[in-house]
C-alpha cells in the first residue's frame, strides 16, 4: 500500500483523486464541504461538471470515510458543491 495522499478539491471543479485503483478508502478532511463522487474505467475521458451534478453520488452520508471497490481498474473523481474540500486517499 502506498502512503496516504491528501488532495485539495476546489469548489465546482472535477478533481481526479485516484487513478488505476481497485480498492481504497477516501477520508473527509474538511467536513463543511458537500462532496459528490463518480468514476470511470481507467483510460476513459473524465466527467465534466454537468455530468458530476447529474450522476455524482453524495459521499460521507453516514461517516467520514467511503470505500473504493471495483473488479476493474478505475479513476475516481470528486466534486465539491458548496465550498473547497480536502480528502485523504488510502489506496
Amino acid at each position: 500500500m502506498a502512503n496516504p495522499v491528501l488532495v485539495d478539491i476546489t469548489k465546482n471543479t472535477v478533481t481526479k483523486v485516484a487513478t488505476n485503483v481497485t480498492a481504497g478508502v477516501i477520508h473527509r478532511m474538511i467536513t463543511s464541504a458537500q462532496y459528490l463522487q463518480t468514476y470511470r474505467l481507467t483510460g476513459q475521458a473524465a466527467p465534466n461538471e454537468a455530468t458530476m451534478l447529474s450522476e455524482g453520488v453524495l459521499m460521507f452520508e453516514k461517516e467520514n470515510k467511503d470505500e473504493i471497490s471495483s473488479t476493474a481498474a478505475i479513476d475516481v473523481y470528486v466534486y465539491c458543491k458548496n465550498t473547497d474540500g480536502k480528502i485523504r486517499l488510502d489506496a
